[in-house]
């Protein structure tokens, strides 16, 4: 296939990620795609830098955690040392594939390069869609004008991505409300837009929730960088989000209490 069906591949798992495929399923697909290796490397004879791209790219948008790569390389030295029924081929050709995608991880720049492992693309760099997303944000808290935010969303024509608006979103409600007006009433503004958009069907209920669940996986940067009071903040967020989701009747998050 070329770049761009593996993009569309790379982009496709993001959305499936993590419902329908939750992380054990997720894992457990690559770990058949390791498997494949060998019968993969005869049609393909570049399987394995393929793949290695694919394990990283993944890792990248967080639908693999890091430990994956780890565990494979720890089975493959511990696998080494004593007597296997797999092939020394077959641990030969995973244990490379685990090492082309680290050492794409460990390259600087790491992640703006995976985010753009197929080629361009035929969209703007994430780094650049990243900003712009950063700025219709402040901009919709300074107006809260709910259709505009919508339009230059829907504009953006980013539906995979829209998981990273979410985070960006909710950090943006607790960073600016240091500076504008308080805390609640960003949040609570940054809530009726992530509701609007998804009642218009511009922003998918399960983008929603992956969002939130990348802010809650990075609570202890969100405390460091935007606000100690970072989980206060978060929880009453959440809280704000399902109260107007539940008016609306869209279920999107589980009941914290």
């Amino acid at each position: 296939k070329t770049s761009r069906e593996r993009e569309l591949t790379s982009k496709l798992l993001t959305v499936l990620h993590p419902k329908p495929l939750g992380d054990d399923v997720m894992a457990q697909g690559f770990d058949i795609l390791l498997e494949s290796l060998t019968d993969l490397m005869i049609d393909a004879p570049d399987a394995k830098s393929i793949v290695g791209a694919f394990l990283a790219r993944a890792v990248v948008d967080e639908v693999l955690p890091p430990a994956f790569l780890s565990k494979h390389k720890n089975k493959s030295s511990d696998l080494d040392a004593v007597a296997t029924s797999a092939s020394d081929d077959e641990l030969d050709e995973t244990e490379s594939v685990v090492e082309i995608a680290m050492r794409l991880l460990s390259r600087e720049h790491s992640v703006v390069r995976l985010e753009k492992v197929w080629g361009p693309g035929d969209g703007r760099p994430v780094t650049e869609l990243k900003v712009v997303m950063d700025q219709l944000l402040k901009e919709y808290l300074l107006s809260r004008e709910l259709d505009e935010a919508a339009r230059c969303i829907r504009e953006l024509n980013t539906p995979h991505f829209h998981h990273e608006l979410i985070k960006r979103g909710g950090t943006v409600a607790m960073e600016e409300g240091d500076h504008f007006s308080s805390h609640s009433s960003q949040l609570d503004a940054m809530a009726a837009l992530f509701i609007f958009l998804v009642r218009n069907a511009i922003v998918s209920d399960a983008q929603v929730v992956k969002g939130m669940e990348r802010l809650r996986s990075n609570l202890e940067d969100l405390k460091l960088d935007v606000s100690p009071r970072a989980p206060e903040l978060l929880k009453e967020f959440e809280e704000c989000l399902k109260e107007k989701a539940d008016d609306e009747g869209i279920t999107l998050l589980p009941d914290t209490n």
